[in-house]
């Protein structure tokens, strides 16, 4: 038996006798989709809120990227712990959990768009055994950011697919308010993406990035960012890896804020209110990331007050 498997097992049997011990303890399980630094950080705010209360808690962790913890196995460990909570850091490890598990509340956190997901009924009641803190930056101020930066924006182009449809339809209403048209591409696969893109860009003063599995590949987003670079197209990001990369800018949030959001919405759940009553969270702490390097090269001047509130800057 390899350590890893026999960590798994000390605490698994740890967990149990501890259970067993203190009836007042609140029995919590952690299932990460990664163990990369966003998700710990989201982690670290999470046990950190937890700890901050008169809440005892005893913590058991996942992570679906582990070998050792093969996806089917996952779920039926937690069953078998009847745990009085589960956290699912990110949508791989919520969508594994909550497929098979409907009778124990369940805190996601790091999961962008939970709705189009298929996660929640609506972000103010899920209809079911979840709730979370969700990473959805709202829309009017991504639009709002995206006009700040680059003032003569007045047609703004986005490729989507069915699953982010109510996404763009949102955006029309913002875009129309502020002025600006909004020119959609609907595709069905990534490999409509290279002539989608060329299409926009004989149009649009911009180009937004909604996410979607179907669009952002690694591969396509490669194609994407090289293609607005070469073109001289303005493009709004979906993380700071893509300012890094060539985007010229990005709204993020502090990952290790919204695993706190998460610890405050769990601490709601084990002081009695239901998971479906309590609506899903937004970031509260929002930054501005942006990469000098491609608004030089696409002739964009970006004004030094502007510059020094960027949290990151590529030069």
């Amino acid at each position: 038996m390899n350590l890893v498997k026999k960590l798994s097992l000390f605490f698994t049997i740890f967990f149990l006798l501890y259970q067993n011990l203190s009836a007042q303890t609140k029995a919590i399980v952690i299932v990460k989709s990664s163990s990369s630094d966003p998700f710990l950080k989201a982690v670290e705010g999470f046990k950190k809120e937890i700890r901050k209360s008169q809440i005892e808690a005893m913590f058991v962790e996942y992570d679906v990227s582990d070998e050792s913890n093969p996806e089917p196995q996952i779920a039926q460990k937690i069953q078998d712990l009847k745990p009085d909570l589960i956290v699912t850091i990110g949508s791989r490890s919520t969508a594994i959990v909550s497929q098979k598990i409907r009778d124990i509340p369940i805190v996601f956190s790091m999961v962008l768009n939970p709705v189009s997901s298929g996660f929640v009924q609506s972000m103010r009641s899920s209809g079911n055994n979840l709730t979370g803190a969700s990473l959805d930056i709202p829309i009017s101020i991504q639009l709002e950011k995206f006009k700040f930066l680059v003032p003569k924006l007045k047609k703004l182009g986005v490729l989507f697919t069915q699953d982010s449809k109510p996404v763009v339809i949102e955006a029309q209403s913002i875009c129309k308010k502020m002025g600006v048209e909004l020119v959609s591409k609907l595709i069905s696969s990534e490999k409509e993406i290279p002539g989608a893109t060329e299409a926009l860009a004989q149009e649009v003063d911009g180009l937004w990035a909604v996410a979607d599995t179907i669009i952002f590949t690694p591969q396509s987003t490669q194609y994407i960012l090289l293609y607005t670079l070469r073109n001289g197209l303005p493009l709004m990001g979906l993380s700071p890896s893509f300012v890094k990369a060539g985007a010229l800018f990005t709204l993020a949030c502090d990952h290790k804020d919204v695993g706190r959001q998460a610890g405050e919405l769990a601490l709601r759940i084990l002081s009695g209110e239901e998971s479906s009553q309590i609506p899903i969270t937004i970031p509260r702490m929002i930054y501005l990331c942006l990469n000098l390097r491609t608004a030089e090269q696409i002739n964009l001047k970006i004004p030094d007050n502007i510059v020094s509130v960027a949290k990151e800057v590529f030069k």
